[in-house]
């Protein structure tokens, strides 16, 4: 699974409205853009978002306002993963790793998310990211559960269960205001049993995890749990729950061109 978190970070993505107000055309040009790209985002409107990134990044690069640059280019990265174009979101997010003209908390974001686009492909690399997020995120870390998730998800990769359960408990914990985090949390614990055998929990916890990401609405990540449901009912040998994953999968994949 490679959940994208579309849950955009207010303090490192929005805080452009404390900048102090200057009436320049080219700083009015890099905000429009800015304010666009997020309204997109809301709207779902993905491809849009990435082209207002994409404008407002140049724009904050013509005034010279790295604080701006840092929000575009997160926020143009994950636009970027969510469209399959993960190459040109690692090549957008590798200048903030590597120049220190970027806001610390702009940093240890951009570690976070590079270490989640890639973890499936460099493994050792996303680990090494994830620990320089770490050390760089002062207390308390705005993205912590986000750390545990992938922490989590990294170490069922690896096969250590144990680890992978005791973090995602520990999102559960964290995050109680949270619901996109306690859902990737839940479906990692479904994982967790799955694997150990344990059918019924496996399906308790993954469909506490559909209800909390359908309050969320966000496609993929009901692909991704309805994915595990039936991988869940075939192990446990169950003909109603598989018939009830297909016809969910059927559904999304109707409307987004997936297959089940």
């Amino acid at each position: 699974m490679n959940r994208v978190w579309v849950f955009l970070f207010c303090v490192v993505l929005t805080a452009c409205g404390t900048a102090p107000v200057v009436t320049s055309p080219a700083r009015i040009a890099a905000e429009r853009s800015h304010r666009m790209a997020l309204q997109a985002i809301q709207d779902g409107r993905i491809q849009s978002a990435e082209g207002e990134w994409q404008q407002a990044l140049r724009g904050y690069q013509a005034i010279d306002d790295w604080r701006g640059q840092g929000m575009a280019r997160l926020g143009l990265a994950q636009a970027s993963q969510r469209l399959g174009r993960n190459l040109q979101a690692e090549q957008t997010l590798l200048p903030m790793l590597q120049d220190g003209y970027f806001l610390p908390e702009q940093q240890v974001q951009a570690a976070l998310q590079l270490a989640q686009l890639i973890w499936r492909q460099d493994l050792p690399r996303a680990q090494q990211l994830l620990a320089q997020a770490r050390l760089n995120c002062a207390a308390p870390c705005f993205v912590a559960v986000q750390m545990d998730n992938l922490a989590a998800q990294i170490a069922l990769e690896q096969g250590d269960v144990s680890t992978a359960a005791q973090l995602a408990a520990q999102v559960l914990d964290l995050a109680a205001e949270r619901p996109a985090e306690r859902a990737f949390a839940l479906r990692l614990l479904a994982e967790v049993a799955l694997r150990q055998g344990r059918w019924f929990d496996a399906e308790r916890a993954l469909m506490r995890a559909i209800d909390l990401d359908r309050q969320s609405a966000e496609p993929m990540w009901l692909l991704d749990d309805y994915r595990l449901l039936l991988s869940i009912a075939k192990r446990k040998g169950d003909v109603a729950l598989e018939k009830k994953a297909q016809a969910h999968l059927a559904s999304l994949c109707a409307a987004i061109e997936c297959s089940p």
